[in-house]
Order: C-alpha cells, then sequence, then structure tokens
C-alpha cells in the first residue's frame, strides 16, 4: 500500500506524463487541466514529506503555491487582448516563487557561504544576466522592460543564493538542488525568448522544452530539499 507521502508524488508522475503528451500534440483541453494540478501534487508530496516544519520548508511550500498561481496565469497568455496582462500576472507569481527560493537558500547558509567568499564567482551568473537582457531589450513591450529586468535580476540571485549552499551542504543534495535552480533559469530562459523572439529563432517545440526543463526543475528543488531538511533533523 501506498503512504499518503508517495501518492501525491506518483500522481505528479501521472500529471506530467500527460501534460507532456499535451503540449507535445498540442491538445489545449488537457493542458488546461493537467498544468494547474502539477505543482498541486508536488506540493502536497512536499507537505507529507513533513518538509515544513521548518522555515526553509515553508518557503519553498510557499513558493510551489505561487508556481501553481504562476503557471495558471501562464496558460491564457495568448488568450487575445488580455494575453499581455495574463503574462504580467505569471512573471508576477514566478517572480515571487525565486523571491522565497532565494530566500530559502540564502538563509539556510550557517556559514559565510561558497558566494560570499568568492564573490568574483557571481560575476559568471551576472554575465549571462546582462548578455540575456541586452539581447531581450530591443523587443520587449514598453510595459515589459521593467518587469523582465526585474524578474531576471530575482533568478540569477536565486541560483547565486543556492550555489552559495555549495560546501555547506551534502554533495549528494547540492547537486539535485542546483541543476533544479539551473533548469528553472533556463526553462524562464526559453520563456522569454519565445515570447519575444520566436520569429528570429524559432525554438523546435519551444512549449514542451519550457515544460520539461520546468517540471523537472521543480521536482529536483523539491527532492534536494526534502532530503536536506531530513539532514537537518537528524
Amino acid at each position: 500500500m501506498f503512504h499518503q507521502k508517495n501518492i501525491w508524488q506518483t500522481l505528479f508522475f501521472i500529471d506530467t506524463a500527460l501534460n507532456l503528451y499535451a503540449e507535445a500534440i498540442q491538445n489545449i483541453p488537457l493542458i488546461y487541466i493537467t498544468k494547474p494540478l502539477l505543482m498541486i501534487f508536488l506540493g502536497l508530496h512536499f507537505y507529507f514529506n513533513k518538509a515544513t516544519d521548518l522555515n526553509y520548508g515553508r518557503l519553498i511550500l510557499v513558493g510551489l503555491f505561487f508556481s501553481f498561481l504562476g503557471d495558471t496565469f501562464l496558460m491564457f497568455r495568448e488568450t487575445g487582448t488580455q494575453g499581455q496582462q495574463f503574462f504580467l500576472l505569471g512573471l508576477g507569481s514566478f517572480l515571487i516563487t525565486q523571491g522565497l527560493y532565494f530566500l530559502a537558500f540564502w538563509k539556510h547558509a550557517k556559514g559565510k557561504g561558497y558566494i560570499r567568499s568568492r564573490p568574483w564567482i557571481a560575476l559568471i551568473f551576472l554575465t549571462f544576466l546582462i548578455g540575456n537582457s541586452l539581447f531581450l531589450l530591443p523587443d520587449l513591450p514598453t510595459a515589459f522592460k521593467i518587469p523582465v529586468l526585474v524578474y531576471s535580476t530575482v533568478i540569477t540571485l536565486m541560483v547565486l543564493s543556492m550555489t552559495n549552499l555549495y560546501g555547506e551542504i551534502s554533495t549528494s543534495i547540492f547537486i539535485y538542488l542546483i541543476i533544479g535552480v539551473l533548469l528553472f533559469m533556463c526553462s524562464d530562459t526559453l520563456i522569454g525568448l519565445n515570447q519575444f523572439k520566436k520569429e528570429e529563432l524559432q525554438i523546435p517545440y519551444p512549449r514542451l522544452a519550457i515544460m520539461t526543463t520546468y517540471i523537472l526543475a521543480q521536482f529536483l528543488i523539491v527532492k534536494g530539499s526534502i532530503a536536506l531538511l531530513k539532514n537537518v533533523r537528524k
């Protein structure tokens, strides 16, 4: 018999398969059913693994809730005159998610941290931030310029805060989490490129690529966080 914490993970895997299938064949009704359920099932898996008894876990769980909101809003970003508003609402929801993840990772560093003691490493991520922003800016509508720049900055800070935990947590857990946040950055980069550089780049199967990297990112962050919190409680 499944424990309750494993049931939600199984439902997440089933929903993931259905959602990626729907994205691949562009079955819009199935996308509308499966996409909002992804973070609900993953959040329940996180919750029932007793991962919310510490502040770190609570921040991650609330981040998953805002990811659910972001997923829901972004489903409607191509719906006529309201599309831009839904895109900005989705952007705002994921901005909060990444801000919460940033706080969770940054506060968990008990010592000085890897980035704090080697600030030059931040230049790698800042170079990406500046390069990506300069590439997108000419094609951004005026209303999108500041939100997209703020969003790109926050996701870069999230990756930096995770990198800062190198040496502070076990290597296996760090690998889960760093791959997760990098895939999150990759997914968001694909969204920006597909939204504003679609004709220029023509990414093959962009929605499938976005959802695959995003779902794997969130799953790895959740699994890494559960393992991290279990280690803390020992």
